[in-house]
């Protein structure tokens, strides 16, 4: 029995090849558009950067040390330009702020701008502004127990009562003098000398302290004048200005009434041995 040939089958196997074909090459552009859109394509090469990263947890004024650290390479452009890209330029540094494992580490996230240095005069993330007050670091002394016990800690703001010995006799005259002895008499005098001061750093009772110049000066001046320093806390919050009159030993007697002490009267005793 023969089999008779149907022109039929053969016209509709073309179709169906058509149609696959088609849809073939519809499914090949869809593809490549997007991996076009994606930047994907071998005709288009993207630039890689290493940078450093977080590895964990950094808290805000801590040294950061080598398992701190790692390096990540990211697609490059201007959200990473002025990250780290090496370990050892992180490495000894400060934090300035708390940063966030995985967070790309940045200048404007250290508080010490050159390294090994625990600390900056400018602020993170600050820039210098030549319009702006001569920035200084200045040393200062101060015992614990004029020091809130020692718990203060880099970053921390205080103010700074400053107590001298006052001679007002120093200067004049024996006639002056005479003078003056009507009104005042050599003792302490304490006063809050300046207010909101930072502290970069610290080293037992060694502090550094973020001054201006002319305040630098002063706190210089004091010290040499041989005046004793006491640091107050205050809270970060309160940019405040106190104003305050000082203390002297007269005032302090005025104000709480302390008794004031007398030659003894040992004539009736005496008289009776």
């Amino acid at each position: 029995m023969e089999l008779e040939y149907s022109d039929r089958n053969s016209k509709r196997s073309k179709v169906y090849i058509a149609v696959g074909l088609l849809m073939a090459v519809m499914v090949a552009g869809i593809v490549f558009v997007a991996l076009q859109a994606a930047g994907l394509t071998r005709d288009k090469d993207v630039t890689m950067r290493e940078v450093v990263v977080a590895a964990r947890d950094i808290a805000s004024r801590k040294p950061i040390e080598e398992g701190d650290l790692a390096m990540q390479t990211v697609v490059a452009d201007t959200t990473n330009d002025s990250a780290f890209t090496r370990i050892d330029q992180v490495l000894g540094r400060v934090s300035g702020v708390s940063i966030s494992t995985g967070q790309m580490i940045t200048q404007n996230l250290l508080a010490s701008n050159t390294e090994g240095q625990a600390y900056s005069i400018l602020e993170p993330g600050q820039e210098f502004d030549p319009s702006g007050p001569d920035l200084r670091a200045v040393s200062i002394s101060v015992p614990d127990d004029r020091a809130v016990a020692g718990t203060l800690v880099p970053g921390q703001l205080v103010d700074l009562i400053v107590t001298m010995a006052i001679n007002p006799e120093i200067g004049q005259d024996a006639e002056q003098a005479a003078r003056t002895q009507d009104q005042f008499i050599p003792g302490p005098s304490t006063k809050v000398t300046l207010q909101s001061l930072t502290i970069l750093a610290r080293n037992g009772g060694l502090y550094i302290l973020r001054t201006d110049l002319p305040t630098a000066e002063k706190i210089t001046e004091l010290t040499a004048a041989g005046g004793q320093f006491t640091f107050v806390l205050r809270p970060d919050v309160d940019d405040r200005t106190a104003d305050t009159d000082g203390s002297t030993i007269d005032r302090l007697i005025d104000e709480y009434g302390f008794p004031v002490p007398v030659p003894p009267n040992f004539g009736d005793q005496r008289a009776t041995r």
